[in-house]
């Protein structure tokens, strides 16, 4: 199968070009670094044509960030995808897209829900095959952190951690997240390939932490001593529980887990 990667490039697109691999089909990769832009309707659509499908990644980013900019999110992460399920249409091409937890009242939240729905909506009437991937917390190993990338758990908690500064969490750390690694993520990504009957798949683990659990982890996996810094919650943000409920797992024949060696190994790769 020959499967076009928009944000290929990024973080999450790296690892599923490699699961790509893996699994026997043939990965191409639409990227910015590239001069690619999704928001360029005949750039996406020269990109798709002969493609079986696409795993559409691309995208801006942030919780607080995208209020200083949320006419870019709509045209990158709207527009965008927009572009994106219009060459599927029109080359019969497949489309798994990924998407969020409806947690927060934010501007990157309101663009990925509009997103899901545009994609679900060209499922139902143009019956273009439609799968979604639902991302709790992705981490790993390579996830960018510092000026120009928004504030993600695991790097940031890591970095701090390595460098013997308070670790900051916003709100008072009794709200949950749900870690799962990135390779999990994209073997997920990959296998949403087999379906497209607009099922969606949580990308989650089914375990949640606490953020200060989390923090205190990194702090104990680096022997950093500062502590933690609570700081008032964010734009966009509110306290909330994350947890994966396994929607479409009976569909699979394995399951996203918990493991706190790949935890470790992560938070280890930040060490200066």
């Amino acid at each position: 199968m020959k499967v076009l990667i928009t944000g290929g490039n990024g973080f999450i697109g790296q690892a599923v070009n490699h699961a790509l691999k893996q699994a026997d089909h043939e990965a191409l990769i639409f990227d910015r670094v590239y001069g690619d832009d999704i928001r360029d309707a005949d750039r996406v659509a020269t990109a798709v044509e002969g493609m079986d499908a696409v795993i559409h990644l691309a995208g801006v980013l942030g919780t607080h960030e995208l209020f200083d900019t949320p006419q870019l999110a709509v045209d990158v992460n709207v527009t965008g995808t927009l572009n994106v399920l219009d060459a599927c249409r029109s080359y019969s091409a497949s489309y798994v897209g990924i998407t969020m937890p409806q947690v927060f009242p934010s501007i990157y939240t309101a663009t990925k829900v509009c997103a899901t729905r545009l994609a679900s909506a060209y499922h139902h009437t143009w019956g273009t095959p439609v799968s979604h991937v639902r991302a709790f917390n992705a981490y790993g190993p390579g996830q960018k952190h510092g000026p120009g990338h928004p504030q993600k758990i695991v790097p940031t908690f890591a970095t701090m951690a390595w460098q013997g500064e308070p670790i900051p969490v916003w709100g008072d750390g009794q709200q949950t997240v749900d870690l799962i690694h990135v390779d999990e993520l994209a073997r997920l990504l990959v296998d949403a390939l087999r379906f497209g009957d607009d099922v969606t798949f949580d990308g989650g683990s089914g375990v949640e932490h606490t953020v200060e659990e989390i923090a205190l982890m990194a702090n104990v996996i680096a022997k950093s001593a500062a502590g933690i810094e609570f700081l008032p919650m964010r734009r966009g943000e509110q306290p909330t529980k994350l947890r994966a409920a396994g929607d479409g797992w009976d569909r699979l024949d394995w399951r996203p887990s918990w493991d706190l060696d790949l935890f470790v190994d992560a938070v280890r790769a930040y060490k200066p």
